[in-house]
């Protein structure tokens, strides 16, 4: 009589990490400032990376009193972008005029002036666009924050998004310093469309450190001041909410009157509020402090972590695998898996979910799980399912980022390779 094989899964232990996850897009950031016409070496800008940091902000001062940018000075920001992409950062972008907080004396007295340096970035960036994750401000204003200056009612900025929308083909994040400056930007009957569309985002560099995040939000409410105006924080916050399901917020926290008013569950809550992507590492080292002292107190894996390494290790997205069930047939494998994001915001750029199996032989075949990991939501746990063929071996998950194949690493103890052991199947 034929014997009939007979298959046994031993599953794999899926234990949730609270390691620093190294994926890109997300995380802590330094700043790295440039001045156009003081030109430093490759060797001497990546000597004092972060190794641990995916994402580096680069902060390039134009000469403002010439009236277009030199094809030398072009050239050098484009040296400058490689460089850092070349040692593996994502990287966070802002030209501006003034790096002393004197916006309206740095800046040009002409708008045209504005507009033809920014004309030129733009255009630059858009052929530099794979480098560049997120773009923030419009050159103007007080470090190119979009305050202090002559140049950020509407219609100027208007006319610089456009600017950048043309020279980037709208292929980069771009980033505006308030929320009443987006809607400024999108008016309120076309925003909802705007917001899937058009890759305009937040920056704030505020965070906490007042009620209104210094100015960031108003003290009016909307049904009050309307659409172009600053609202309440709580408002604003719900905007907010709404807009960074599709793009990235990021920015720097700064001591004040809110810092040692919160727990580390409130300022968690906020944060993952504002689906904030990414911080200032070095800005402001006197919240740091505070938050080294706090503890997360819930009975979780996380429970006694202080609250500095709490906050950075959820910023952006941050994927648990809770659950894998390899149910083998005669001709067929089924998966069954349960993902959880248990970061503060999304992943905003595309990556593929891939099945790796590895036969007794060493061989091994890779398939694509069908998802969009970018809806992939703060707090929600997806389901996902996919039959392949069966066949005794090990078998693994695995995720990579579209544009160039980074490794983005799950939240699991046994991922710390890129690829997660989902379990084996072996033939009785």
């Amino acid at each position: 009589m034929k014997r009939m094989h007979r298959w046994r899964v031993e599953p794999s232990e899926l234990i949730e990490s609270t390691e620093e996850l190294c994926n890109p897009g997300r995380g802590w950031y330094q700043i790295h400032t440039f001045e156009t016409g003081t030109h430093r070496t490759p060797e001497e800008m990546r000597s004092s990376l972060h190794e641990k940091d995916a994402l580096v902000f680069l902060l390039i001062r134009i000469p403002a009193g010439e009236e277009a940018i030199n094809q030398e000075e072009l050239d050098w920001i484009c040296c400058i972008l490689k460089t850092f992409s070349e040692a593996g950062k994502d990287i966070l972008l802002r030209f501006v005029y003034d790096l002393e907080g004197k916006g309206l004396e740095n800046e040009p007295d002409r708008f045209a002036i504005v507009e033809g340096h920014f004309q030129q970035l733009s255009e630059l960036m858009g052929t530099q666009q794979q480098l560049i994750f997120v773009y923030q401000g419009m050159l103007v204003g007080s470090w190119g924050e979009m305050h202090t200056s002559r140049y950020l009612s509407a219609r100027y900025m208007r006319r610089l998004a456009s600017i950048f929308r043309e020279g980037t083909g709208g292929s980069i994040y771009h980033s505006v310093r308030k929320p009443v400056q987006w809607r400024q930007l999108f008016g309120q009957e076309d925003w909802e469309r705007a917001v899937k569309h058009v890759k305009t985002g937040l920056f704030n560099d505020g965070i906490l450190a007042s009620e209104t995040d210094l100015g960031t939000f108003g003290y009016q409410s909307r049904e009050d001041t309307g659409w172009e105006q600053p609202w309440l924080p709580g408002e604003e916050l719900d905007f907010e909410e709404r807009l960074c399901r599709y793009v990235p917020q990021g920015g720097e926290v700064v001591y004040g009157e809110m810092t040692e008013k919160m727990s580390l569950e409130q300022i968690a809550g906020r944060l993952s509020r504002m689906n904030l992507s990414y911080l200032n590492r070095d800005h402001d080292q006197r919240v740091f402090e505070i938050w080294k002292k706090l503890r997360w107190e819930k009975e979780d894996v996380w429970q006694g972590t202080n609250g500095f390494d709490y906050i950075g290790r959820h910023l952006g997205y941050r994927f648990v695998v809770r659950q894998a069930v390899l149910k083998p047939k005669r001709k067929e494998m089924k998966l069954q898996l349960e993902i959880e994001n248990i970061g503060f915001a999304r992943m905003y750029e595309e990556a593929e979910l891939l099945l790796e199996y590895e036969d007794l032989d060493g061989n091994s075949e890779t398939q694509k799980i069908e998802t969009d990991l970018r809806t992939w939501r703060p707090g929600e746990r997806v389901c996902l399912s996919k039959s392949l063929i069966s066949g005794a071996g090990k078998y693994f998950l695995s995720m990579r980022r579209c544009q160039d194949g980074r490794r983005v690493y799950f939240a699991n103890r046994q991922g710390e390779k890129g690829h997660l052991l989902l379990g084996e199947v072996i033939l009785c």
